[in-house]
């Protein structure tokens, strides 16, 4: 038996022994002496207060301890367990863009039967029914795999430890991921330190990172995509530039901006695995309102028109309203992305930070922004914890009803029915 809320049975401790206590202070009547001046003393009954030795009415204590600790016994929230001494293992296994193929085979050795499986990428899931083919399957092997989140994967491995909680004596959590910098965010450290006990890392060899060479098809010169795109290019080659030798091999893909609808010419560029990015310009003359639009993790808000899309595919981009800004639809090997953000001619939109970075989303790969580099060891330590496996009882839902807690309540009150029924009962004696 576990139970959830230990401190109310030391609080009825307590209380038994405050009853306890108050049986040792006894009412005795004193003796009765007859004096001749007693008639002049009005009628009354005389008691005295005194210490004992031995607690009195030990029949009555005894109901009142008994019914005291059975109260305390049902507020502990008392869950009727089996006895368990092995550890379960909760495996965290990372299926995103960023995880090789080496990922499974970690899994396989740590996974044992009644061990929990939450595979994640941009979203997480436990799966049950695992076998070790399970375990191996879905393995990402193009960059169309979406982006890790390694809090998703967190809140989701909370989620599945209950179960695995409810036959085993304590529960591991187990990360293999390669750990990106695209997996970390403000909440995956403050998720680690609320899990209860050790958190064992293993980071297998990371798949190929995606890198992008983007080009501009237009008939003006002076396009005001020019500049983000230029900047766009020069910080993909610097980060391939300071690759040290031990990171995966960077894959370049081809990204073609055009500023016109897609040509047969390029969705066959598409099909072989190109990213066709369909970036109109809007009507000229026409007077644009300020709206606010959401890429990656980056708002901004400036006139810019909104622009027809198509209505099927991945959402890129949102309008502050929630309506699509950018469509993504797959064709072949690679996409073409429809982007219905209308940048004005005049004005410095594009110079912005802001733009720049939505800009880059919106220019990526297809699937989204290419895997980020390998996070330093010194930020893949934090999700790593030493220490004893997590109590089994910690993932137990404390708001679920105790079985046990009905009958034990019942049972108090029942004695304290017969507690009152024996004072009642010695008080009409003793009258």
């Amino acid at each position: 038996m576990t139970f959830l809320a230990p401190l109310w049975i030391g609080v009825a401790t307590i209380a038994a022994v405050g009853v306890t206590l108050l049986h040792l202070i006894t009412t005795q009547r004193p003796p009765v002496m007859l004096l001749p001046t007693a008639r002049f003393v009005p009628h009354g009954e005389a008691r005295a207060a005194a210490r004992a030795a031995r607690p009195t009415d030990v029949l009555l204590l005894l109901l009142r301890i008994a019914a005291l600790m059975l109260l305390g016994l049902a507020f502990s929230h008392p869950i009727i367990r089996g006895s368990y001494a092995t550890t379960a293992h909760v495996v965290m296994l990372d299926r995103s863009r960023s995880a090789g193929s080496t990922g499974a085979d970690s899994a396989a050795v740590i996974w044992r039967a009644g061990d929990g499986l939450v595979v994640f990428d941009s979203t997480a899931r436990a799966v049950r029914g695992v076998t070790s083919d399970t375990l191996r399957a879905n393995i990402p092997t193009t960059t169309l795999a979406p982006r890790g989140s390694l809090s998703a994967a967190l809140i989701a491995a909370r989620h599945a430890a209950r179960d695995v909680a409810q036959h085993a004596d304590s529960v591991e959590l187990v990360i293999i991921s390669p750990v990106t910098r695209d997996e970390l965010d403000a909440a995956t450290v403050m998720l680690v330190a609320s899990w209860p006990g050790r958190v064992r890392l293993i980071r297998p060899a990371a798949a190929a990172r995606t890198s992008m060479k983007v080009s501009l098809i237009s008939t003006d010169p002076n396009d005001d995509l020019t500049s983000a795109i230029a900047l766009f290019n020069a910080k993909n080659a610097a980060q391939r530039a300071g690759e040290n030798t031990a990171s995966p091999a960077t894959r370049i893909r081809e990204v073609r901006v055009i500023r016109s609808s897609a040509s047969a010419n390029d969705s066959a560029l598409a099909r072989s695995g190109a990213t066709i990015v369909e970036w109109r310009r809007p009507d000229a003359g026409a007077a644009v309102p300020a709206n606010g639009v959401w890429a990656g993790r980056t708002t901004l808000v400036a006139p810019l028109a909104r622009l027809a899309l198509p209505t099927q595919g991945r959402v890129v981009a949102r309008w502050s309203d929630g309506t699509s800004a950018a469509i993504e639809s797959t064709l072949g090997a690679g996409c073409i992305r429809t982007v219905g953000i209308g940048v004005p001619i005049a004005g410095d939109v594009t110079l912005q930070q802001a733009f720049q970075s939505i800009a880059a989303e919106l220019m990526a790969h297809c699937g989204g922004a290419a895997a980020a580099a390998i996070a330093p060891e010194s930020a893949a330590a934090t999700l790593s914890r030493s220490g004893a496996p997590a109590p089994a009882a910690a993932f137990i839902d404390r708001t679920s009803p105790a079985p046990l807690a009905p009958w034990l309540i019942g049972a108090a009150l029942l004695l304290l029915l017969c507690e009152w029924w024996m004072r009642r009962t010695r008080l009409v004696v003793s009258a």
